[in-house]
């Protein structure tokens, strides 16, 4: 990003937004006024962001535009009222819930809030998989520095947490041949990024690999390094083994208020009580910067950034791409995009992901989708591997990026508030990123807290969880139902997940509230019909384990998904 004096800035400002006020509190520029579209609120912050300073306040309203509220649980009670955690976590997404399991390792009082009924349901959970190399980031950016420091560790976590950890490296293909000229440059350039042993393959050994992969390729840049995850698994993860190690989740439990005095966050107010923290983590993703103005402690600006991705059928994984897979293109040709162009991802669980799109919106969480977008990814994808099509796709989703002005993290203590560490920003490569952004902000609050943190000898650092009945061996499956019966009762056809594995998914640490939980959990209704023959089944056995009425029950949020019986008394439970 190119450096802009702030006398050019202002001089800019004045002479193209003469309503605009730009002024200073201390290192940041603050920006307030009205305009007529987010183009322009979102050109004005960029340009700022250019400007050396401490941070962008962007103030700046839309015209006519009243921002929605905060979509929080219709719960109002006083369950929490008085708690007084040493540390209280803020978010339930990737980076909240490994920051929670990093404070686990140590003897302090840590307690999370997600305004949510589950964690990961944002980001956290909206996004590809990927974990990335680092190729496209700048060496001097935080994105760059946690990547990096992370990466490594990536394979042990999922060792010990139990989620599937797939190295399907990462692959860019190129169109013009005379670019292979570049090769040995690309070499020193990306060993220097950390990836020395990034391999150059000829078509022939593209089409090995990615044997849909179009005609058009020359050769490719292979990222041996890369991998894939799933990202709500990874989440889930962290926070159970967590609560296995005695933090605590509380969900449907949202930050409404802050009492700052004195430059200390005193109390936090939610629609369960006033909680009284010693250390407050700002990780609330799309959100954060609203916490930090509740902390008074606001340096930086999200600007909401939705994506669009589509998830294809597993019959067509194998045969169209065995690594994850684009096309090159070039900065000039993204034009001023902020995004890498989106690929095609092999999912752990054997389906093809397509995305995501990139575009500003002034909504942090609207997750509706758009014919547009979709066609766009399509159209898009299909030039890499043209034989994807439109009766392959099975669902496809949209999530918000939690993107600054500055286009990187915010890993920091406060600059006014002095008992706040912010872990904001936090957009692609986050996933990645997260368990080393949790080893710092946790070095943060050691200091924060003005003593070391004591570890705990029994920590528990491998979380238990059972061995997918469609991952076994006929021999496995068949010691399993003699075990216990109800792994022989398939409820899910298109995923082969049994009631066992249900049953069993309701009494892990981290409660599970919907039925769309199950799903992220297990996967029942991930298939091919989306749960149009297994979730009735699904809510039956729900409503017998956690002695509900069906009708009690939701698929996801607060809304229900039965009013009542139409033919008499339910029937029997499955």
């Amino acid at each position: 990003m190119k450096h802009l004096k702030e006398s050019k800035f202002r001089s800019i400002i004045a002479h193209n937004y003469p309503q605009i006020s730009v002024s200073k509190k201390d290192d940041c520029l603050l920006l307030e006024g009205t305009v007529e579209s987010l183009d322009q609120i979102n050109e004005i912050g960029y340009l700022a962001a250019r400007v050396h300073s401490g941070g962008v306040i962007n103030k700046i309203a839309l015209k006519d535009y009243q921002e929605p509220a905060m979509k929080i649980s219709p719960i109002k009670d006083s369950l929490y009222e008085g708690l007084r955690p040493e540390v209280l976590v803020i978010g339930g997404g990737v980076v909240g819930c490994a920051i929670l399991r990093e404070l686990s390792k140590y003897h302090v009082d840590a307690v999370l809030l997600e305004k949510e009924n589950d964690v990961a349901l944002h980001a956290s959970s909206h996004n590809d998989g990927c974990i990335h190399v680092g190729a496209d980031l700048s060496r001097h950016s935080k994105k760059y520095h946690y990547l990096r420091r992370a990466v490594p560790v990536y394979e042990t976590l999922a060792k010990d947490l139990g989620f599937d950890y797939v190295k399907t490296g990462q692959t860019v293909v190129f169109e013009n041949k005379a670019e292979r000229l570049l090769g040995p440059l690309l070499r020193i350039m990306f060993a220097r990024k950390g990836n020395p042993d990034m391999q150059i393959w000829s078509a022939k050994k593209v089409k090995a690999v990615a044997p849909g992969i179009t005609d058009s390729a020359k050769f490719a840049l292979h990222f041996p390094r890369g991998a894939v995850v799933s990202p709500y698994h990874v989440t889930i993860a962290f926070a159970e083994n967590a609560i296995e190690n005695g933090a605590k989740v509380l969900l449907e439990t949202a930050v409404l208020g802050m009492t700052v005095k004195d430059h200390v966050i005193e109390r936090v107010q939610t629609n369960r009580g006033t909680i009284y923290p010693k250390i407050v983590i700002n990780a609330a993703g799309v959100f954060s910067d609203k916490v930090a103005d509740m902390a008074e402690d606001q340096f930086f600006t999200i600007h909401p950034r939705e994506g669009l991705d589509v998830i294809f059928d597993k019959k067509i994984q194998k045969r169209l791409t065995n690594t994850t897979i684009s096309l090159y293109e070039s900065k000039k040709s993204r034009g001023k995009a902020h995004t890498k162009g989106g690929g095609l991802v092999p999912t752990t669980d054997g389906n093809l992901l397509a995305g995501p799109t990139a575009r500003e919106t002034i909504y942090r969480e609207n997750f509706e989708t758009d014919r547009d977008s979709f066609d766009s990814v399509l159209e898009k994808h299909r030039r890499t591997l043209p034989g994807v099509t439109y009766g392959d796709v099975i669902t496809y989703f949209s999530g918000i990026r939690a993107a600054t002005y500055e286009e990187d993290f915010v890993i920091q203590p406060g600059k006014w508030t002095r008992n706040i560490v912010h872990a904001a920003g936090i957009q692609s490569p986050g996933l990645t990123a997260a368990p080393a952004i949790a080893e710092d902000v946790v070095h943060m609050v050691s200091t924060l807290l003005e003593k070391p943190l004591v570890r705990k000898t029994d920590f528990r650092s491998v979380r238990e969880v059972a061995k997918p009945l469609c991952d076994m061996s006929f021999e496995e499956r068949d010691a399993r139902i003699k075990a216990n019966p109800d792994y022989g009762h398939i409820i899910c056809r298109c995923e082969e997940i049994s009631r066992g594995e249900i049953i069993d998914a309701l009494h892990r640490p981290l409660p599970v509230l919907t039925v769309d939980g199950i799903k992220r959990r297990v996967r029942p209704g991930m298939g091919r019909c989306q749960g149009g023959f297994c979730q009735p089944l699904v809510l039956q056995i729900m409503a017998s384990e956690m002695k509900l009425d069906l009708e009690s029950i939701a698929k996801k949020g607060t809304g229900k998904i039965l009013l009542g019986n139409s033919k008499g008394e339910a029937h029997g439970n499955v």
